[in-house]
């Protein structure tokens, strides 16, 4: 097309009629501010985030699942050794993930869907430093097996049996490494001690040891005027280096030393081994029907050690809800050397104690109750239960590092 033209000056003359300030090209008003996009929100600094995870409550290991999938960059803090190292020491004491019925059963407190958690075969002796003990008794009952269980992984240990009389025992687990603050000490080495109380009054003890697997033979202890009770499997307190069994009398092994000595409780009826408020040894028992009476032993003016009654809470205070008047429970779980297939035991009491804080647990002929002596909270976790033996661990996922890329 060439200038001058016809169709030029028609191209022209069009464009010319279509100027700024036309409908086509309206006119901006200098007033009216240009609409632009908010500025992204600022980026959190990987150190802020990790302590924003921190403070996710352990007693819910869920939590950890839904944070991972929140995007790539928590995903890979998560999946550090950093943060589960400083996890662990953020929040100290273990949380109750769940508890063991005598009679094995598994009762979550939490999301928490172990492993393992045991055979219907196996009857629960004890829990402590993430491990669980179980004893497996053979069908003509004359034959014992001890079982160490990790709940999380599912990984056991057997240990073979040091008596051939283990009708009236009382076993416990403990975690074997010096220093150790027991936050995730469960594949390391352990220890088990093993108590025996026989007819003609004598108790004898044992410690095994998974790393060398041998047992060590504690001294026997002679005491005529114990009363012999049924005592198959029952609690025991860690108290720096000695573990203290419940029983007719209460039973002293020093790990160390091993020597094996004991000494009265401060009431003749069921109760409880616990951590006493002062970092002592305590007691816990239910008198008078309500009064749940909490004691420490401490050293009397001439030094001579002693029970002293420390408190009493009326469980109809922190039971509100509960009818505490029927004084039994029933339940026909197998319970080795008692007899019988219906057995019958008074409440409510004492069924529980998780160390290192200030919980215990109490059944009433209603269900089992989870009991904060700090706080006064209490709930209910189960039926009626003779023992219970808390779970405690520290649960994070495993899982894998997220890529460093920029995806989401």
């Amino acid at each position: 097309m060439y200038a001058g033209s016809p169709l030029c000056e028609s191209a022209s003359a069009h464009t010319h009629s279509h100027s700024i300030g036309s409908p086509l090209f309206p006119t901006r008003n200098p007033r009216v501010r240009r609409r632009t996009m908010p500025p992204p929100p600022p980026v959190l600094l990987d150190e802020l985030i990790e302590e924003v995870l921190l403070r996710i409550p352990p007693d819910e290991p869920a939590c950890l699942f839904r944070a991972s999938a929140v995007c790539k960059p928590w995903r890979r803090i998560l999946a550090g050794r950093r943060f589960r190292r400083r996890y662990r020491e953020f929040h100290g004491t273990p949380p109750i993930l769940g508890l063991f019925h005598q009679r094995v059963r598994f009762v979550p407190t939490s999301a928490l869907l172990p492993a393992h958690s045991g055979l219907p075969d196996w009857f629960a002796m004890d829990c402590r430093h993430g491990r669980a003990l179980f004893a497996h008794i053979g069908d003509d009952e004359k034959t014992l097996d001890l079982i160490v269980l990790d709940p999380v992984t599912g990984h056991q240990r057997r240990v073979p049996w040091p008596h051939d009389d283990w009708a009236k025992c009382s076993a416990a687990v403990l975690c074997a490494a010096q220093g150790c603050h027991h936050h995730s000490c469960q594949d390391g080495h352990f220890f088990v001690a093993f108590v025996v109380t026989k007819k003609k009054k004598v108790s004898l003890g044992w410690l095994y040891s998974s790393e060398t697997r041998m047992w060590s033979n504690l001294n026997s202890l002679h005491h005529s005027n114990v009363k012999f009770t049924n005592d198959f499997g029952e609690s025991s307190v860690l108290l720096g280096d000695a573990l203290y069994f419940n029983g007719g009398r209460i039973m002293e092994c020093q790990l160390g030393t091993l020597r094996l000595s004991s000494f009265e409780k401060p009431i003749d009826r069921y109760g409880i081994l616990m951590i006493a408020e002062d970092g002592g040894l305590g007691f816990a028992a239910v008198v008078d029907v309500t009064n749940l009476t909490l004691w420490s032993r401490e050293a009397g003016p001439e030094g001579a050690m002693g029970w002293t009654p420390l408190r009493v809470i009326d469980l109809k205070m922190l039971l509100p809800d509960v009818d505490l008047s029927i004084k039994s429970f029933k339940t026909t779980e197998y319970i080795p050397t008692f007899g019988g297939a219906v057995y019958e035991f008074p409440c409510p009491r004492v069924s529980g104690f998780a160390e290192g804080t200030h919980v215990i647990f109490v059944t009433t002929s209603v269900g089992s109750y989870m009991v904060d002596l700090k706080t006064g909270r209490a709930s209910k976790v189960s039926d009626p239960g003779r023992l219970f033996f808390p779970f405690m661990s520290f649960y994070i996922p495993a899982m894998e590092a997220a890529s460093t890329g920029e995806g989401q």
